[in-house]
């Protein structure tokens, strides 16, 4: 076997942009870089002096509708009993009633426009998810801004993963390795548990290789990105052997190994690793089998 050792850094489970679903001038923004969001769930909030002004007239024809409304149903119960006693025209009842309808919808489509003005208002407070994390901020107090427009970006920390680029060879020794898998975390000085979190079935077309998420089990101080973590996976290697340290000779740049027995054999180091308190190298050798007796530098 042979151990290859892979380097990724931490990055939240996810990220979301911020953007304005309306115009509007910034009144107040909740939350800077680094802050999380609170329970209202509100990144920043924008004017809406005048879409209120616009609820407000809104209201006022709606009651002006309704009292003609009522005054149109009075007009067309009254036509009604003239026309039955051939007191007035058939004409003239037809126009109350058509009055009563035209206000009636019109009422209906200020109803509407009601819905709307109260959708527009609500969409001035600029949402976020509860607990996530400022991690771009674009807007001040008092700037304008356009539908549409970025106004920051948040991020879920809560939850952070280690994205690597795998071979299907990598791949399936991953899977293959027993529970439980660890990575390392140099800067904070200490091994996490980690898990696979998602495998994208797709393949680079580039590098051919796997986009594979793992995903920390453990929470970690600070729980931010950018930390480096390193994973060590074993794959099968049947071309190369591990020989102790002290056995392989070095000159002209070139690495050798001197069985006891026969003409000295050529090496490429591939690494080293340290077993059992002593200093071995990974080498390829053609002609180097197990169990080959070696001699030692002195």
């Amino acid at each position: 076997m042979r151990i290859i050792e892979f380097t990724a850094f931490t990055r939240p489970r996810a990220r979301l942009p911020v953007v304005a679903e309306i115009g509007g001038r910034v009144e107040e923004v909740q939350d800077d870089i680094g802050e999380s969001i609170g329970a209202d769930g509100q990144f920043a909030r924008l004017d809406a002096t005048f879409l209120q002004l616009e609820l407000e007239d809104n209201q006022v024809e709606q009651a002006r509708l309704r009292d003609q409304i009522a005054f149109d149903g009075r007009e067309v119960t009254r036509n009604q009993a003239l026309a039955r006693n051939k007191n007035v025209a058939a004409n003239q009842l037809d126009q109350a009633r058509q009055t009563l309808r035209n206000n009636t919808q019109a009422l209906h489509r200020a109803e509407v426009q009601e819905r709307v003005l109260k959708e527009k208002i609500a969409r001035t407070q600029v949402p976020a998810p509860v607990g996530w994390q400022v991690i771009e901020r674009r807007i001040e107090p008092g700037q304008w801004v356009s539908d549409g427009e970025r106004l920051g970006e948040v991020a879920d920390f809560s939850t952070l993963l280690l994205s690597l680029a795998l071979t299907p060879e990598q791949l399936s020794a991953l899977r293959a390795m027993p529970a439980p898998l660890t990575a390392k975390l140099p800067e904070l000085g200490r091994e996490v548990l980690v898990a696979i979190y998602r495998v994208n079935p797709a393949i680079d077309e580039d590098t051919r290789k796997i986009a594979v998420d793992l995903r920390l089990q453990e929470a970690i101080k600070p729980q931010r990105g950018g930390l480096r973590a390193q994973l060590r996976l074993a794959l099968p290697d049947p071309d190369s052997r591990l020989v102790p340290a002290a056995a392989v000779q070095r000159g002209f740049e070139e690495n050798w190994v001197q069985p006891r027995e026969g003409e000295a054999i050529g090496v490429t180091i591939l690494g080293s690793e340290r077993i059992d308190g002593e200093d071995w190298l990974r080498v390829r050798a053609p002609g180097l089998a197990p169990g080959m007796p070696l001699s030692r530098r002195e």
